[in-house]
């Protein structure tokens, strides 16, 4: 008992980003209104048993006193009718509860809204396309609808209007819906304040959703074992204001400013000489890029790379706490990807070293740091991993 209290005491924190019982929207909310009593219930169960069972230990114990065998018991019709009855009245009961959250959780209302795409007002059902593949998420914007596009086959999936990484952007106060797929193993989409978790695997569209009451940053986590940097796929939701979603739509719907800067003009040459055979930046080579050279057909969509605050799927920060660039680690990836995060590059699952120079590494980052928008400081401070 007491080990069984210290396992759990140990698996407790404040503020963990995966906290399973701080919902943070009405989806989740409808899961912690299920699990709370079935919580109670069963830890209540749990005391009875364990209370009965070291009742009739000590009751019925043997004190050695002297030989006789004790008088054996068998069967007892109330008791088991008892026992079976009530165990399955109470199973029934939660059945049915929960069969009421998953057909609500797996429900789709309509709730359009009004968003400005290049200067004209656009209805759009707040939906994101949601892709998995070892070891980051893909979220792909389709602001004109899902209607029409062909997601059969996620290595080759039509052109969407905004392509971002690790970081969903959604408004608040909406349900975000989610079609979610894989583009090589089975992964697991779970952001655990907005809503449970939902499978994705190759070749077949998962729907889900999710919803955030206010403006903040929920982590996420891929929970599907899916080889060897599985822990290191990790991802946030950014829930914004409807005015800050739309400002962030029309910074990504934008091309990034052409670079001015020497070392970013050199930065650039590298970029298109080494990167675009995976990356894509969509001034570049958005139009001519037919996938990345990796088992997934995709590395991340670099076009606004500074408007995210972490990359290599999610788990370094792209900032220091002040806002400034966090160079060293940047330039680490960069020189040799697989030595800060496992990855299977031989076999083209991850980025490889690129034997880049350290000249050509100074000038590739000066080349990315013209790549879009920094988020504003609250949002880089709130989405900072470990």
């Amino acid at each position: 008992m007491g080990l069984a209290t210290l396992l759990t005491v140990t698996g407790c924190a404040a503020d963990a980003e995966l906290d399973t019982m701080n919902p943070q929207g009405p989806l989740a909310q409808e899961i912690d209104n299920l699990l709370q009593p079935v919580l109670i219930l069963a830890y209540v169960i749990f005391a009875m048993v364990l209370g009965v069972t070291l009742v009739i230990w000590w009751k019925f114990r043997d004190n050695h006193e002297d030989e006789e065998f004790p008088t054996q018991i068998h069967g007892n019709t109330k008791l088991e009718l008892l026992w079976t009855a009530v165990p399955t009245i109470i199973l029934a009961v939660l059945a049915v509860f929960t069969l009421i959250v998953l057909a609500s959780l797996n429900d789709r209302e309509d709730n359009a809204i009004s968003i400005q795409v290049d200067g004209e007002t656009v209805t759009w059902e707040p939906e994101v396309v949601v892709v998995g593949q070892q070891w980051w998420w893909e979220f792909r914007y389709y602001l004109h609808g899902l209607d029409g596009v062909d997601l059969s086959d996620a290595r080759n999936l039509p052109p969407a209007d905004i392509v971002t990484s690790s970081q969903m952007i959604i408004p608040i106060g909406q349900e975000i819906e989610l079609s979610a797929t894989s583009r090589d193993v089975i992964h697991s989409f779970w952001i655990p304040a907005l809503n449970g978790k939902r499978d994705v695997a190759p070749g077949r569209v998962h729907p889900w959703k999710l919803e955030a009451d206010n403006p903040g940053v929920y982590f996420g986590q891929c929970t599907e074992f899916c080889g060897l940097s599985h822990s290191r796929m990790q991802m946030q939701v950014v829930a914004m204001t409807p005015e800050d979603f739309q400002v962030w739509i029309t910074e990504q719907l934008a091309n990034p400013a052409e670079p001015t800067d020497e070392a970013a003009l050199r930065g650039q040459a590298v970029f298109e000489s080494q990167c675009t055979r995976c990356h894509v930046v969509n001034s570049i080579n958005g139009e001519t890029s037919t996938g990345a050279d990796l088992v997934s057909n995709a590395a991340p969509n670099l076009t606004h790379f500074m408007s995210r605050t972490t990359y290599a799927g999610g788990i370094f920060n792209l900032y220091e706490p002040d806002g400034s660039l966090d160079r060293t680690q940047l330039e680490a990836w960069l020189r040799n990807a697989p030595a800060e995060k496992p990855a299977y590059a031989e076999g083209r699952r991850g980025m490889p070293a690129m034997g880049l120079s350290e000249d050509e590494i100074d000038d590739l980052v000066a080349y990315l740091t013209t790549l879009g928008n920094s988020p504003r400081l609250s949002i880089i401070e709130a989405t900072e991993v470990e």
